[in-house]
């Protein structure tokens, strides 16, 4: 067993019936210590001991002396074929976690890309039109475009954008209007519409988030889906 313990071992060739020890204390050994080393188990004795009891004891294969050469090395090429394709398996099982985790720091680090982007490039030029003369459908239009670009980086349009919710494009033009605290006559101008258009929207909109018949601010339910 000290020899198993210090060496580099795949496979154990143990006869079951030994001198200094039994094989069987052998095998229950490398079981448990060293579950990575197949056995085979010989024995003659076949009075004694049966293919059945020899696998269910841990074995990796069990067989009858005499033997032929043959025999032992198609036992052998067979566990090593079968310890090759479980090999192959857990790769296979280990590969598509790889890739996510791989695309997962992509997007993260596409998202830290962007957001750096913004704001060198893009919030400059923002708070330059914040300071010139804007009536008040500009200035409501830059304010919306100013929070627009910040839920870029943000989980609150991807969030409503979700199949099982089946917003439409307005529904979600409208969501980050109310998010961002316009009222029915501000976004009514803005995206061009009506206000009972502007109202039938929220009707759909609070429908399909399940909070018709909850009193639930529909303004504070949209904040908290954003991160």
């Amino acid at each position: 067993m000290g020899v198993l313990k210090n060496g580099d071992f795949d496979l154990v060739i143990s006869d079951i019936k030994m001198p200094n020890i039994d094989g069987l204390d052998l095998l229950r050994h490398v079981c448990l210590e060293h579950h990575r080393i197949e056995t085979i188990m010989m024995t003659g004795h076949t009075g004694e001991y049966t293919y059945s009891e020899i696998i269910g004891a841990g074995a990796s294969d069990f067989i009858q002396k005499p033997f032929e050469m043959a025999e032992l090395k198609a036992k052998i090429v067979r566990i090593e074929r079968e310890r090759r394709m479980l090999s192959e398996l857990k790769e296979t099982n280990t590969a598509p976690g790889v890739v996510l985790r791989r695309v997962e720091g992509d997007k993260d680090k596409l998202k830290t890309d962007i957001t750096l982007n913004l704001k060198k490039l893009v919030s400059p030029l923002l708070d330059k039109l914040k300071g010139t003369r804007l009536d008040e459908t500009q200035g409501a239009l830059l304010d919306v475009l100013e929070s627009n670009l910040s839920k870029i980086t943000s989980s609150f349009t991807s969030s409503l954008s979700q199949p099982h919710l089946n917003l439409s494009d307005m529904e979600i033009r409208i969501a980050n209007l109310i998010q961002t605290g316009k009222e029915n006559k501000e976004m009514a101008e803005i995206l061009g519409i009506s206000i009972n258009t502007v109202k039938t929207h929220r009707y759909h909109l609070r429908a399909k988030l399940g909070l018709r018949k909850e009193k639930i601010n529909l303004k504070s339910y949209l904040k908290s889906i954003e991160l």
